[in-house]
């Protein structure tokens, strides 16, 4: 079998483009692709399951086709992943990738509800250096590039510095984080929390202050999370994994196990519940009566 060797780290010197070539570049497709996913946004669209309960839509392809097609075109040398294309092991060779989500949240999206939105970021040497994500029925056009800060249609924003989990905003499912089944440490009670069908818009929220946190410990791939990281993350807040490990991108499984988004003031209180409830997790499923993962 073949083994591809890991990607040299990218030399900026001798690329053509630069993050600021590249910035222009995401921001007119990630806004084209925005068009093309209304264009289909409250029709009949032609709708099929990739795997049970995982639906997709031709809207998903067309957005998919649209941005690979362009990006790919205009940035000769990079790779490329994708919900929605093959993926390809010549990815881990680049220094510079790709990552993208054509329509992030497709339920919300074939229900014409607003909770979905188009992901793209360019990763280079495993770590998200710009980011875009768009949510054209909310009007919310997230943006950020590495060291720059973030921006929500083109204003600055910022993570709210919540300390308090008793009256923290929690973006999930509100009945996961009832169930005692889920956590040995319970969470406050007067904890507020809301579900979206897109983790990407999820953390966007996080990252513009609406929301003080979000925790998910379902598996995650990188296009689920790459653009959304980087926007937390320059609006001043912290992605991690339910171990407290930061996000690399650009592995031969481009998968994370877990996913926590939060104001640094919250990463203690929170941690303090995921790492038990990981633990009891394991347990079960060594015995293999786990539960659905929150």
């Amino acid at each position: 079998m073949k083994t591809l060797q890991p990607a040299p780290r990218f030399d900026e010197d001798t690329c053509p483009w630069s993050l600021i070539d590249d910035e222009r570049l995401v921001r007119q497709v990630t806004e084209e692709a925005g068009r093309i996913a209304l264009s289909y946004f409250a029709r009949d669209v032609k709708v099929w399951e990739k795997s049970p309960n995982n639906p997709v839509c031709e809207a998903d392809f067309a957005v998919d086709e649209f941005l690979r097609t362009t990006l790919m075109q205009n940035r000769t040398g990079y790779g490329w992943l994708s919900e929605e294309t093959e993926d390809q092991p010549e990815r881990l060779r680049c220094g510079r990738l790709w990552i993208v989500d054509p329509i992030d949240g497709t339920r919300s999206f074939l229900e014409g509800g607003d909770n979905w939105g188009i992901s793209v970021a360019l990763v280079q040497d495993q770590k998200p250096v710009v980011a875009a994500f768009y949510a054209p029925v909310k009007n919310a056009f997230y943006f950020a590039r590495a060291g720059k800060g973030a921006t929500r249609n083109g204003q600055p924003i910022q993570i709210s510095g919540s300390i308090d989990l008793c009256s923290a905003r929690m973006m999930g499912d509100p009945d996961a984080f009832k169930a005692s089944k889920y956590w040995p440490t319970p969470w406050p009670p007067s904890m507020y929390a809301e579900q979206a069908n897109s983790i990407a818009l999820r953390l966007c929220q996080v990252a513009d202050g609406q929301f003080d946190c979000c925790v998910t410990l379902r598996p995650k791939n990188d296009w689920d999370v790459a653009a959304a990281d980087l926007i937390v993350r320059e609006a001043g807040g912290l992605v991690t994994t339910g171990r407290e490990c930061e996000l690399v991108f650009n592995r031969r499984k481009p998968l994370h196990e877990h996913i926590v988004a939060s104001t640094p003031g919250l990463i203690t209180p929170i941690m303090d519940r995921v790492e038990p409830a990981l633990e009891a997790w394991h347990k079960r499923l060594n015995t293999g009566i786990a539960p659905t993962a929150p």
